[in-house]
């Protein structure tokens, strides 16, 4: 169950004064926001009361307050500190405006679309001025009628393929889709960001559809195409249920009727029809007919020899190795062009874009050979416009083309929230997958502005970061789709020519203030690992214990200002390892007295967050807290590496104290060592 950063707040207002009562005026001065806002929120309040058997309880002018067993109240305050929130951001309101507008006939009254996002109609202004660019990419436009409202005008087709690329960014970004046997299978699907959008059913039903009607067809799509394909015909069920129709011109129309993709589209059609009580009509087959030519890929076997189009792929490759580039393979680069452009032009004369999920980085990292593509394409293929997305796909096939230079070791940047936790779990995974890889550097968000990005070759991160040096951002555990990617940017990376200020093997003179650095690092090393807790314990509520065992050893003083620290952190991202059974809890702050490591076996398993904010249950707990800038932050990410190399024997690990204290031990000797040598 998800629930919203206010409803949250105005929840855990409510459990803080369990003995008292709270007038709606008292919350609304409390939070910071509206008698009215709070008001809108109650009938939500109360639902997820109903869901704990608690109700709320409303007393003529003294206010509000929780009611029910000491069981549930119980229940309901540690659920509560771990509830996942929604808070909407800004692409997903406009999401919820676009769709809004869509989908109403009438002008829609600017203060109704600011409730459906949860904001005033100054945000809502501000986040349509942003708008305003996209929309003319569609040929479409808002129009502002005095007492009326907003109203979104343009051709009906086109408001499905703004709407689809919504879509597809959406279901993309949150990695909904995976290829088992050549089939899309939907499987970690969020309805919270499509609810309201699409019908989730429906979604999985057209898929399954799909599957059967197209495989008469004597060629297969594209994973993007098969997404694509879905998403527009559900897009269309439920735009005709508006009454929304697309039109195409009767001589496209006649041309495509007596096409494969025409029978197959109509069978699809019929059983749509029958299944959700819509009439498709010929335009709209022929609509899903363009997608099924624009999609195609074709075999060696049924490509037709054409002359004229065979001269303008080799004329294309000239134009790219004339601006400087040169391929290992020009006959596997010749087939792979000739194969991908004319399904790319099927696109092009449908109007029909294809989303590329890799458009932005190939673009910003490898933007020489992306500039000589789109300026060849323009030249040998004057009478079409190619979008960044085509562009990024043909660039794809020269990309891996290259000439292959002298590979070379990278050293990566690994940039988590603190730097101590799911760093090193990425930095591990990385040199697994990757022996370009040769060395990693765990630093932390807030660390960021004070690098010297010089001496790094790229930059991937387990959280967003604001930034324009080169970087990628993925899971720490590197999922299939995500290595893919950091292979991509990887080679990118290897492609330039950049020689990272590398000081490691130069010995230099020690001096008076390194001396009190290294003594300092000595004594905070020995303390962390002297001070080591190890307990097995029972822990209802992660938040309480961490407070309780940080006071009791002194590592925080400031109680209230860590708690703050804490479920910002923890509504950043969970610390639980999806798929094992431990969570590594990590924080680096000034709240932080001094290091300190805490390994916790549960008497009974908690239920946490995991890294991709699901929830799951664990049996162990690793905690790491260390103060802002502290040099243990690096003896901490050894445990975290630790723990990355025993994730399926973890429990034998957790229970071994002297192979985890042998290992920081280690660790920090040989620390010690560069330190006294001056070669870190």
């Amino acid at each position: 169950m998800m629930i919203s950063n206010r409803e949250k707040s105005i929840l855990k207002l409510l459990s803080e004064r369990l003995h008292s009562f709270l007038t709606i005026h008292d919350i609304a001065q409390a939070l910071g926001i509206s008698s009215r806002t709070v008001h809108r929120e109650m009938k939500s309040v109360e639902d997820t009361l109903n869901k704990y058997h608690l109700s709320l309880t409303r007393v003529p002018k003294l206010g509000l307050r929780i009611e029910g067993e000491p069981e549930d109240i119980d229940n309901f305050v540690q659920s509560l500190t771990e509830q996942n929130t929604i808070d909407l951001s800004d692409e997903e309101r406009k999401v919820i405006i676009l769709y809004n507008l869509i989908q109403s006939k009438d002008p829609v009254k600017l203060y109704s679309l600011a409730n459906e996002i949860g904001s005033s109609t100054h945000t809502l202004n501000k986040i349509i001025e942003q708008l305003e660019p996209e929309l003319h990419t569609f040929e479409l436009s808002l129009e502002r009628r005095r007492g009326e409202g907003l109203i979104l005008n343009g051709e009906e087709v086109n408001k499905r393929q703004l709407l689809a690329r919504i879509m597809l960014e959406k279901l993309d970004g949150d990695s909904v889709y995976s290829v088992v046997e050549d089939h899309f299978v939907y499987h970690t699907l969020n309805e919270t960001h499509l609810r309201g959008i699409v019908d989730i059913d429906r979604l999985f039903n057209v898929e399954r559809l799909l599957m059967d009607e197209l495989g008469t067809l004597p060629y297969t799509l594209t994973e993007a195409s098969y997404l694509t394909l879905t998403i527009h015909i559900v897009l269309a069920i439920e735009r005709i249920k508006q009454d929304g129709h697309v039109e195409i011109e009767d001589d496209i129309l006649n041309e495509l009727i007596s096409t494969d993709e025409f029978k197959v589209s109509e069978r699809l059609t019929n059983v749509l029809s029958d299944i959700y009580d819509v009439t498709f009509n010929h335009s709209e087959i022929a609509f899903i007919t363009m997608h099924l030519r624009g999609a195609r890929r074709r075999h060696e076997t049924t490509y037709e020899n054409n002359d004229i189009h065979k001269q303008r792929v080799t004329e294309l490759i000239e134009f790219v190795k004339d601006q400087g580039f040169s391929f290992k393979d020009e006959d596997a680069l010749f087939k792979g062009l000739n194969l991908h452009l004319e399904p790319a032009i099927n696109r092009l004369e449908a109007n029909i874009e294809t989303y590329n999920p890799l458009t932005e980085m190939i673009e910003t990292y490898d933007q020489e050979l992306f500039e000589a593509v789109s300026s060849g394409l323009k030249i040998v293929f004057m009478n079409y416009h190619f979008p960044k997305s085509e562009v990024a796909y043909i660039a794809l096939h020269f990309g891996g083309m290259l000439q292959a230079k002298q590979r070379r070791s990278l050293h990566v940047l690994v940039v988590c929230s603190s730097g101590i936790g799911t760093s090193r779990i990425l930095s591990n995974r990385l040199k697994q997958h990757f022996s370009e890889i040769t060395q990693t550097t765990e630093v932390s968000v807030s660390s960021l502005k004070s690098i010297d990005f010089s001496k790094y070759d790229g930059m991937i991160s387990t959280v967003a970061v604001d930034t324009k040096y080169p970087h990628i951002t993925v899971n720490p555990l590197l999922p299939k789709q995500d290595a893919e990617n950091v292979k991509y940017f990887l080679k990118l990376q290897q492609s330039v020519v950049h020689d990272p200020q590398n000081t490691q093997n130069q010995e230099q003179p020690l001096s008076y203030e390194d001396y009190d650095r290294t003594v300092t690092f000595i004594e905070e090393s020995l303390a962390l690992i002297q001070n080591m807790i190890v307990e097995k314990k029972k822990v209802t509520q992660l938040e309480r214990y961490l407070i309780q065992t940080l006071s009791k050893h002194r590592v925080i003083d400031n109680t209230h200002t860590f708690s703050e620290k804490l479920n910002s952190r923890m509504n950043l991202q969970g610390f639980a390892l999806t798929g094992y059974p431990v969570a590594i809890p990590h924080l680096s702050d000034e709240s932080i007295k001094k290091p300190q490591l805490i390994i916790t076996e549960l008497t009974k398993p908690l239920m946490l967050k995991t890294i991709e904010n699901e929830q799951q249950e664990v049996n162990w707990l690793v905690c790491m807290f260390i103060p802002r800038n502290s040099e243990q932050g690096q003896l901490m990410s050894e445990v975290s590496s630790l723990i990355t190399e025993h994730l399926d024997d973890i429990d034998q690990l957790l229970n071994d104290r002297v192979k985890i204290e042998n290992t920081l031990k280690s660790f920090f000797l040989n620390k010690l060592k560069q330190k006294l040598t001056k070669t870190e």
